[in-house]
């Protein structure tokens, strides 16, 4: 059971790389996933004139509302006692085919006009808020499907533990910190080479997974996150 919500989350941080790849080499250099990122970006076009900052601002600010938006509905289904992450999940997916749909109906297999890029890049931002506020409440350990310093950091002391005398704990968190490492390298590779069909066609591919990977969860009624995430709770 745990191993196959490990193969969930496994592929829902590829998309997550592989939307990052496609936003920040195709739409205009801005992340939507990595917060962070867009925060770095801003700081340099405040100390230099020459480095656009409007592309970060925006996917920033989506990615807030994004955020805002999941909790909203995370506490409202939680507390109705209903199952919200398959949900939020199909949210996501539909926010991501979206994106796609736009850039593919407006340009086809090029690269959208500077408006409709904005667009695109705000809806997959908003998404990428929304995953984050879920799997925070998910609160799966060491895959949070987004982000990857503590879980590097983590992998790292595992390796460093072979050559000791320390015990090296359980197996499972182990090959949950290697599938979130894995993860988004291939999204990455994969984002980055689908970038060669054009940004539209990129995202409805990586729709395609979200949306398989969403069905999956929906049609295994057992399959839920470790009992370590929340102990009770209905997702």
């Amino acid at each position: 059971m745990e191993v196959r919500i490990v193969v969930v989350l496994f592929a829902l941080t590829v998309t997550a790389a592989a939307v990052d790849a496609v936003t920040f080499l195709g739409l205009g250099h801005a992340f939507a996933a990595l917060a962070t990122g867009n925060v770095l970006l801003l700081g340099f076009g405040v100390a230099n004139a020459g480095t656009p900052v409007a592309r970060p601002a925006e996917a920033l600010a989506a990615f807030v509302v994004g955020v805002s938006a999941a909790h909203t509905l995370v506490v409202r289904l939680r507390r109705r006692g209903r199952r919200w992450f398959a949900r939020a999940l199909a949210v996501e997916t539909a926010t991501l085919l979206a994106a796609g749909l736009v850039a593919v109906g407006t340009s086809g297999r090029q690269t959208p006009p500077e408006h409709v890029m904005a667009l695109v890049v705000v809806l997959l931002a908003a998404a990428m808020g929304w995953r984050n506020r879920v799997m925070l409440q998910a609160g799966i350990p060491d895959m949070p499907t987004t982000v990857l310093q503590i879980t590097l950091v983590k992998a790292l002391m595992d390796a460093l533990s072979w050559r000791s005398a320390a015990p090296r704990g359980p197996v499972l968190p182990r090959v949950r910190r290697l599938a979130t490492l894995c993860g988004v390298f291939v999204g990455a590779v994969a984002g980055a080479l689908l970038l060669r069909l054009g940004p539209g066609p990129a995202l409805l591919c990586v729709a395609g997974l979200s949306a398989l990977v969403t069905a999956f969860y929906s049609r295994a009624p057992g399959l839920r996150p470790p009992v370590a995430a929340e102990a009770g709770s209905d997702r």
